[in-house]
Order: C-alpha cells, then sequence, then structure tokens
C-alpha cells in the first residue's frame, strides 16, 4: 500500500518506478522448488474465479503439507490455514543476531529466490535507486540479506530501507553495532516516504533530508522528521505493480486514506511511521477517496486505515454513487454505540460496507477505560454484532488476553461471549497482549506508571516491534496462566462454524466474493466432504486447563477442577450470569 502511493508520488515527479512484490513471489518460488507441478495447480486454483470451494480447500492443504516438509535451519516457514508464516530460529529481536544472519545469508530460505530472480531482475532494469519495504520485523532477515545481495553485486547503485517497521525500533539505533548495518545500505528511511524518498532518489545527502538514519563515521544519526507532512489530499492515485497478483481471483487494491489513527489506544502503534503519530490525522477527502477507486478500475477495496469511521463511509458511497463507480469494502471500526441502531448497519451495508474489523479487545469496562477504550461498551457487543450480521456485513473480531491487571476469569468469559454470539461472527483473533514499541503503554511502562506491569532492565532486544521483557506484578498473572486462557480461546475458534471455511478461503480479499449465506452453505458442504480442522492438542489443552485451574482457585476462590473445554465454557457461563445479576441487582 505505501509503496504504491510512492509510487505514484514519484512517477508524478518524472520517475521512472519499478515495483516487484517479493513476499509473494518467494513463497511461491520455494513451494515450487519442493512441489513441482502441483503446485502450480494449486496456485492456478487460489487465484481461478470459478474454483470450488473444495477445490480451494485441498490447495491450501497441498501448501500446508508441501511447506511442512521443507527443511531449513534458519527459517520456521509454513502455510498454515490462512496464513504464511515464515520466523527467523536465529534473530529474535538482538542486533548482534541480525548481522549473524546477515553472514549466514545462504542458508536463508529466501536466499536462491533473491540470488535466482531478484537480483537479476534488478540488474535487467539497472536503477539508480534501489528501495526495500519493511513492513514487519518477520520481513527484517529477508530484506537484510536481499540488501546484502544487492551492495555486493551492484555497490554504485543507492541503497535505501523504508517501510513501517524502521519508526518502531529507534531504540536499536543506539546499540554500537547497528552502524555495521550500513555497509550493507546507504541511508534508511524511518518516517513517511513521500518527500524522503524523493529528495534522496534526486541525489540528496542523507543529513540534509528530514526524517532519515544514516551512518555517520562509527555514529548513526537520525534527522528529524518533517515539519510540513505531505498532504494527503495532493498525493496521486497508488499505481500497483499488476504483475504479480494476490491470491485471490481479482485485483483488491489496499488502499489508506488517513495518516494515522485519531484515537490513542494504550497498547497500539500501528500508525507510529506517520509523520503526525499520536497527533490529528491528515484525511484525504471521501471525493478524493471515491476518484481514486474509480481511476484504479477497483470494485472492492481494502482500506487499511486504522479506524474508518460511520459518517465518512456513507461519505464515500455517496462519493462513489455520484461518480457511477459501484464498490464494495472491508475495513477497520470501533465497536460504536452507533452500531445499535439497525438502520445505521443497513445504511453502511448499503453504501458498499461488507465486513469490518472489529477491537472489541475486552469484556471488562475496567480494562477497556486503562486502555484508553472507553467508548468500547461490552454490555452493548452482542446487539452490535447482531445488528451488522443482520445487514449482510462480515466481522473480524479482535480479542486480547493478559491486559495488566486483567484477572484470568475476566478473559475466560469469552468463552461463553462466543458461545452466544458466535453465529454473529465470521473469524475471530484472539492474541496475548504485547508491549509494543512506541505504543502509549510502552512510554507509561518505561516511566514505571504502568500499573500491573513491569518492565525489565537491559533492552537486549531492541530490533522486536514487541517489548517482550516484562513481567506481570499484579493479581496472580503469569505469562504462563496468560497463554493457558488463549489456548482455551484457540479452542473455540476450532470450533466455531466458520473455522474451517476461512481457513480454505484466506483473508477478506477472498471471502468478500461471497455474501454470508453463501459462506454458511459452503461451511456446511466443506464439512460434509472434508475432514475437521485438527483441535488444539490434547496436552495443551490439558496444561491450559490446569493453570486456569489455579487462575480461578487465586481470584475467585473456586475450588474445583477443569478438566474439559466444556467445563471451562460452563463455568465461564455462570460467571457472565452472576455478572448479570448484580448488574441487574445494583441498577
Amino acid at each position: 500500500m505505501g509503496i504504491a502511493y510512492l509510487a505514484g508520488f514519484l512517477q508524478a515527479r518524472g520517475h521512472s518506478v519499478v515495483q516487484h512484490y517479493g513476499h509473494i513471489e518467494a513463497v511461491e518460488y520455494v513451494l515450487r522448488r519442493h512441489g513441482g507441478e502441483p503446485v502450480d495447480k494449486a496456485l492456478a486454483t487460489v487465484r481461478a474465479p470459478d474454483a470450488t470451494v473444495l477445490e480451494r480447500h485441498d490447495a491450501r492443504v497441498l501448501f500446508e503439507r508441501i511447506s511442512a516438509g521443507i527443511p531449513s535451519a534458519t527459517e520456521h516457514f509454513t502455510v498454515q490455514r490462512n496464513n504464511v508464516i515464515c520466523d527467523s530460529r536465529l534473530f529474535k529481536g538482538d542486533v548482534g543476531q541480525i548481522l549473524a544472519a546477515i553472514d549466514q545469508r545462504e542458508r536463508h530460505i529466501f536466499h536462491d529466490y533473491f540470488a535466482e530472480i531478484e537480483l537479476a531482475r534488478i540488474r535487467a532494469v539497472a536503477p539508480d535507486v534501489v528501495g526495500i519495504s519493511v513492513a514487519d520485523e518477520r520481513q527484517l532477515v529477508s530484506a537484510c540479506v536481499l540488501a546484502s545481495l544487492v551492495r555486493e553485486q551492484l555497490p554504485r547503485t543507492r541503497l535505501l530501507m523504508g517501510g513501517n517497521y524502521w519508526s518502531r525500533v529507534t531504540d536499536a539505533y543506539r546499540d554500537p553495532r547497528f552502524a555495521v548495518l550500513f555497509d550493507h545500505w546507504d541511508a534508511i528511511v524511518y518516517s513517511e516516504g513521500f518527500q524522503p524518498m524523493a529528495d534522496l532518489v534526486e541525489g540528496a545527502h542523507p543529513a540534509t533530508v528530514p526524517g532519515v538514519v544514516r551512518r555517520d563515521g562509527d555514529t548513526v544519526r537520525l534527522t528529524p522528521r518533517t515539519p510540513a507532512p505531505v498532504d494527503y489530499e495532493t498525493l496521486p492515485t497508488p499505481v500497483f505493480d499488476r504483475g504479480i497478483r494476490q491470491w485471490c481471483p481479482d485485483f483488491v487494491p489496499p488502499l489508506y486514506t488517513m495518516s494515522n489513527c485519531p484515537m490513542r489506544c494504550g497498547f497500539c502503534s500501528i500508525a507510529a511511521g506517520s509523520d503526525t503519530f499520536l497527533h490529528k490525522p491528515r484525511v484525504m477527502s471521501e471525493r478524493r477517496v471515491a476518484e481514486h477507486i474509480a481511476a484504479l478500475g477497483a470494485t472492492r477495496i481494502d482500506f487499511v486505515d486504522e479506524y474508518l469511521t460511520i459518517p465518512r463511509q456513507l461519505k464515500i458511497g455517496r462519493e462513489l454513487a455520484r461518480i457511477g463507480h459501484r464498490a464494495s469494502w472491508q475495513c477497520y471500526l470501533t465497536a460504536s454505540d452507533q452500531l445499535l441502531d439497525p438502520g445505521r448497519c443497513q445504511a453502511l451495508a448499503e453504501a458498499g460496507c461488507t465486513a469490518v474489523q472489529l477491537g472489541l479487545e475486552s469484556l471488562d469496562p475496567a480494562t477497556l477505560r486503562q486502555e484508553a477504550k472507553p467508548w468500547n461498551h461490552p454490555a452493548n457487543y452482542g446487539k452490535i454484532l447482531h445488528n451488522l450480521y443482520d445487514a449482510g456485513i462480515q466481522v473480524h473480531v479482535f480479542i486480547i488476553v493478559g491486559v495488566p491487571g486483567e484477572p484470568i476469569n475476566r478473559s475466560l468469559r469469552w468463552l461463553s461471549f462466543l458461545e452466544e454470539h458466535g453465529d454473529h461472527v465470521l473469524t475471530i483473533k484472539s492474541g496475548r497482549y504485547r508491549l509494543t514499541r512506541r505504543a502509549p503503554d510502552e512510554l507509561l511502562a518505561t516511566q514505571h506508571r504502568l500499573n500491573g506491569l513491569q518492565v525489565i532492565d537491559g533492552d537486549t532486544q531492541p530490533l522486536n516491534l514487541n517489548r517482550d521483557q516484562f513481567r506481570y506484578t499484579t493479581g496472580g498473572l503469569s505469562r504462563k496462566r496468560v497463554e493457558a486462557v488463549r489456548d482455551l480461546l484457540e479452542e473455540a475458534c476450532h470450533r466455531h462454524w466458520a473455522y474451517q471455511i476461512t481457513s480454505s478461503l484466506p483473508w477478506w480479499t477472498n471471502r468478500g466474493r461471497y455474501t454470508l449465506d453463501e459462506l454458511r452453505t459452503a461451511a456446511a458442504h466443506l464439512r460434509a466432504r472434508r475432514p475437521a480442522e485438527p483441535p488444539v492438542p490434547a496436552g495443551h489443552l490439558k496444561r491450559s486447563l490446569s493453570k486456569v485451574t489455579s487462575a480461578l482457585h487465586d481470584e475467585l476462590d473456586l475450588r474445583m477442577t477443569l478438566t474439559s473445554f466444556e467445563q471451562a465454557r460452563d463455568t465461564a457461563t455462570r460467571l457472565r450470569a452472576d455478572d448479570e445479576q448484580h448488574a441487574g441487582a445494583v441498577s
């Protein structure tokens, strides 16, 4: 998404830009090398508009089977359900580890792809500048390996690193070893890339360009962000590389229309790359958004703004209607009480919204207030999900367990909630709390002002996006107990009606081609003709039940032993019933 905007920005200044989405082609290269012709057929299936759900399921299972058999001493690489996982075995966030990974680059799972395909493509273009984007730390080792190869083969080509990742690991730049990485590239753009990249491409010295990290002798230096961020209304229509297609039958471009989120949730730093992070965002007009969509010729859009408000969506729908271009979209949305009005949900659907991602996060109002999400009212979640479902809008929900100060029994209540309201949810993401770098919570933690959590002295993993070196200090919370309740939530996901169908139709780009009724029919068809997805391993479940049992004893003095998922779910139901009874008595 950012590269596509940047390509348009640079082309508007007269530059020739060649894009390549190596994160897609590298995965396909590795699968083909180990799976041969069946992989080619399976890749054709996932992109075929008329492929059946059974064919898509079988293609996914083939990817899983082949990837599970790929030996790699340096990466854990696998296609798993609706994810492609590539986690380094060598790199856990230490600067020295990334240097070691570069030294052992021949062992990297994508090395041969880079050496045989990517380098040949770059040499053929003979560019003045090569830019490599890193959006996530799991791409970091791959990006560094590629950069080292490019620098070795094209030593006179200016090599720039960019992407959202670099804005969130600024502490790493103080590590004396970090300067060595500039042997492999010239500069890092750690802020928004529009103006800095243009200046660097046009020959400016990194020391004179805002938002840049550079080496000065043995010292790493940062220039401040630009005092005049780019106006989003002036951005040209993004230019996408159509040569490499998503794993989807049709072109579904990602689009962002706002520089950062107006909210300041305590746990989140997704928008840290923005020049206005934690301040008022710059917003593209709804008319301009509609014009971009029409110019792209897209009929489905993946809005990746952290928050696309209801009024804004309705205006985008009206602007699309005004210019005569019909399109639908998915977006991130808050669990706003506006959604308690069925008519509001129906209006969203009529405007073009067909899927939303809701950050429910917690069922505990105190936790939500702590994390700066006071607008979330858990008592209204069920009605909101019902209204969205009735309007035909697919819903993905986010759940966080292990928020500092939140007892395990509060997280356990999700088992009952999902049992009651899961029919109105399509996909569920339960994750454990991470102390995310540059999030408001991390600032509080480093100042020893985040109740229930203590940062461990000595940050040895500064290139890790999460500040995982912390410990819980209150309420009997521990990482093992948090992981235990998360495993129970994962089992609830496995039992959800849509788990198998959403495993075989990954991401909204594929699911958005179907209505909810069609997905239910396909789910039943798949369930009747293919084996069920495997449950959480029995050993994991047994340990989780034991940990949650002890937590309930410590927190609530409940003298019981949980021996099955059903018992845990029933206990959660009783706890929620007690909550409702207490709330009724208080009112």
